[in-house]
C-alpha cells in the first residue's frame, strides 16, 4: 500500500462484546470482538473482523460471518460503508 492510499484511508473501528455462545461460534476465545470498516477512493469498501488471542492480545481475523454477526455488521456500520 502506498502513502498516497493510506491517505486517502477512511476506516471505522467499533468493539463489541459477544456471548460465550458467540464467541463458539466464531471458534474465538474472547468476550469481545472488532469490526473495522474500511474505504479508499476508488476502490470497493471492505471489512475486517477479528478477535484478540493471548496474552497479548494479537488479533486474529474471523472469517466466518453467521447472521448474527452479520446484522451487528450491518447495523453499527457507517453510512459511507453502506453505499
Amino acid at each position: 500500500m502506498t502513502a498516497e492510499l493510506l491517505e486517502e484511508l477512511e476506516t471505522t473501528i467499533k468493539r463489541f462484546r459477544v456471548t460465550p455462545d458467540q464467541a463458539a461460534e466464531l471458534n474465538a476465545e474472547a468476550e469481545e470482538i472488532t469490526v473495522a470498516w474500511q474505504r479508499i477512493t476508488g476502490r470497493p469498501p471492505s471489512l475486517l473482523v477479528t478477535a484478540p488471542a493471548g496474552e497479548d492480545c494479537w488479533a486474529v481475523p474471523i472469517p466466518h460471518r453467521p447472521d448474527w454477526l452479520m446484522k451487528l455488521i450491518l447495523k453499527n456500520a457507517p453510512a459511507w460503508w453502506l453505499k
